[in-house]
């Protein structure tokens, strides 16, 4: 299904107080044990990223889904968060993939003698896949070495996973609103990257994210477009 898309800059401009309710009704369908208003607050309202990048996702004029993206500096190192969220008849997993490489890439292109890091949580094992089956290195992965130490670094209050001794483990306080159809087909999944998430971090429905890191840089541009030409995906 395509969606329509439109986007906001931070320091261009922000949100509307419609867009704001909008987002508010999306954040009340997507995640279970949560105050929409307060998840604005810390998500889109946070005065620390020097630079967040929103897109909102549209079908026939309707708010259907959004990406956001936020830049924080921390000495040589630009951090990059993310926190997206769909209604459940539109989340088709790709929806947010181009948008968050771009705009990393382009972070990356201005100051590229800086470390660009994403590093934040993923609740969803279905969000792990729609970003792991297409992102050259991504931590933790089955198939990748992570470096303990950026772990150890970005995710210092976070829990180590047994199965693979990495603290890329976060306790929350929501979860993704799940049935439990849909949690009995994420565990029975075929799909490698959700057995791995769900692997690594079998209390997802619990309120525990997984921690994952992508770094950005000239390796991860190539090997990246090199995986999606080689799955058609460019």
């Amino acid at each position: 299904m395509q969606l329509r898309t439109h986007d906001l800059t931070q320091t261009k401009q922000w949100l509307s107080e419609a867009q704001r309710r909008e987002i508010s009704e999306i954040i009340q369908a997507s995640f279970a044990n949560i105050n929409p208003q307060d998840y604005l607050a810390k998500y889109f309202d946070n005065a620390d990223p020097y630079q967040k990048k929103l897109r909102l996702y549209y079908h026939q004029n309707k708010l259907v889904g959004y990406c956001l993206l936020t830049f924080s500096a921390q000495k040589n190192i630009t951090v990059i968060r993310a926190s997206a969220a769909f209604l459940p008849q539109y989340r088709q997993g790709g929806n947010t993939f181009k948008f968050s490489l771009l705009e990393s890439i382009k972070s990356w292109l201005k100051s590229p003698w800086r470390k660009h890091y994403y590093a934040d949580t993923m609740l969803s094992p279905a969000m792990y896949r729609a970003i792991a089956k297409k992102t050259g290195i991504i931590w933790p992965h089955k198939d990748n070495e992570a470096p303990t130490n950026l772990f150890e670094h970005f995710n210092a209050c976070g829990l180590v996973s047994t199965v693979n001794s990495l603290r890329c483990l976060v306790s929350v306080s929501r979860t993704t609103n799940y049935s439990q159809q849909d949690l009995a087909a994420l565990r029975a999944s075929a799909k490698q990257e959700i057995q791995y998430y769900c692997h690594v971090n079998p209390d997802f429905d619990k309120g525990v994210a997984l921690f994952v890191i992508i770094p950005v840089n000239l390796r991860q541009i190539i090997k990246t477009l090199c995986k999606n030409l080689l799955a058609g995906v460019f």
